[in-house]
């Protein structure tokens, strides 16, 4: 679950959003701040993991092996293919990554609502979807790109794809804290999942 975000407003306002590309020291008052400020961005990831943790995963690594076929993907995923393309596109995200997220947070069913109240395509808890300026959390087109640019923001703030994801779903201050992927019940098999989904559409 995304819990933590420093405030960015500006940045995430002028597009080059929810990611920022240094890396701080966890145990610096800086992660503290991040905690504060926690609001500011707050996605989630609705399921439950079922792999253990392993923190010690390289950055840009694969951390599973994929032998699953392309029918694996979830059905749906044509609708929105294109406008999801468009903003991997927009906000130069390696080519098929957002999509392989989106299959994994909601399985391309824009009117999902978890549990926690994360909503739509990309997951978007309501405090997110206000601080990136999606009106409508429910419109594909809208979510998608609030998704993007949270996604392209952890890119930049850590420079790794694995890293990356673990702060999508984990939150940035947590990835600092364990100076990687956080070693919970949860996250280490969310960056599984997308990798896997990630290799599988681009095979």
């Amino acid at each position: 679950m995304i819990r933590t975000f420093f405030p960015v407003a500006a940045a995430l306002l002028a597009w080059a959003s929810p990611a920022l590309a240094q890396q701080a020291d966890a145990r610096s008052s800086s992660a503290e701040a991040d905690d504060a400020s926690a609001a500011v961005f707050e996605l989630i990831e609705h399921r439950t993991a079922a792999a253990q943790a392993s923190s010690t995963a390289s950055a840009d690594s694969p951390v599973m092996t994929v032998s699953a076929t392309r029918a694996a993907l979830p059905r749906g995923r044509e609708r929105f293919l294109a406008f999801i393309r468009a903003a991997e596109r927009r906000h130069a995200l390696p080519n098929g990554l957002l999509d392989a997220l989106i299959a994994v947070e909601s399985a391309y069913q824009p009117g999902v609502v978890s549990r926690a109240g994360a909503m739509g395509l990309a997951q978007l808890m309501p405090a997110t979807a206000r601080a990136l300026n999606v009106l409508d959390p429910f419109d594909a087109r809208m979510n998608v790109d609030g998704g993007a640019r949270f996604l392209r923001a952890m890119l930049d703030k850590f420079g790794s794809v694995t890293l990356a994801l673990a702060a999508y779903n984990a939150g940035p201050a947590a990835v600092m804290r364990a100076r990687g992927i956080p070693a919970n019940s949860e996250t280490p098999a969310y960056v599984r999942k997308v990798l896997s989904a990630w290799r599988l559409g681009s095979s």
